[in-house]
């Protein structure tokens, strides 16, 4: 469905006939100037192919000629050419396709003459700028997909061999067990690590958590007051929360 925008009813450079088969990626100029490419038509974002894109960007500039029409746009990442070839057949362009106005995009990547394109076969104006937010979360839930791979049933990344960061975090919680200044990078002193370590090695099968009266019994050279400091602090930054009063926490990562 056009929404008030321009549809080539033909795309050349390669564009494909079947595409609906493609896959249509969220993304922003940086990553297409930023694409590999084994040849003209052939592009990858993030390690994977991509096919058919989509950007949202401000149109700075329309350059109309006898078969085609250029609009340059900028989206904050980058500005990049955009492309649509038109025929007798194809309708005309929509008069909210103007100069300093938002437009959404849909295409393909192309390597032209050696300059970095976007081929469209769709150009719409943005109507409404939650679009525009929408799109850049879009962009960013796509590329942290691509890199730390899908999320479990508990919103956290999947762990997997070939997936680098499942291996930082290993390591990292290897140094929080060893006593290591892993927690240091996360803003802790020294009570505060002693503590979160008293609720890591005590909340383990316990819904309800482990009881600041307890943590202080386990800490003894810390005063109370410094003890339930740290347990706000931690609170405070995410790592605890409190469970069936305001003297009982459990982690968050559990």
């Amino acid at each position: 469905m056009n929404e008030g925008g321009f549809s080539a009813s033909q795309v050349s450079q390669g564009g494909s006939s079947n595409r609906s088969n493609q896959s249509l990626t969220p993304v922003s100029l940086r990553q297409i100037l930023d694409a590999k490419h084994t040849d003209q038509m052939s592009f990858t974002i993030n390690d994977k192919p991509v096919s058919q894109v989509k950007i949202v960007g401000c149109l700075l500039n329309v350059d109309v000629a006898t078969a085609t029409t250029t609009y340059t746009i900028d989206d904050g990442t980058g500005i990049l050419p955009v492309r649509i070839y038109t025929n007798d057949d194809a309708q005309e362009i929509d008069g909210g396709i103007r100069e300093d106005v938002y437009v959404r995009v849909v295409g393909n990547i192309r390597q032209i003459s050696g300059n970095r394109i976007v081929v469209a076969f769709q150009v719409n104006p943005i109507k409404n700028f939650n679009d525009i937010t929408l799109h850049i979360l879009d962009t960013i839930h796509s590329h942290l997909k691509a890199t730390r791979g899908p999320l479990d049933e508990k919103g956290k990344p999947k762990t997997a061999a070939s997936n680098p960061a499942p291996m930082l975090a290993a390591k990292s919680e290897n140094y929080q067990s060893e006593g290591g200044d892993a927690n240091l990078n996360e803003g802790m002193n020294d009570i505060q690590t002693e503590v979160m370590k008293i609720f890591e090695t005590t909340n383990r099968g316990n819904e309800s958590g482990t009881s600041i009266s307890e943590v202080i019994s386990r800490l003894p050279k810390y005063d109370a007051a410094s003890i339930r400091g740290a347990v706000e602090f931690l609170s405070g930054e995410g790592h605890l929360y409190s469970t069936i009063d305001e003297e009982h926490f459990k982690c968050t990562s559990e």
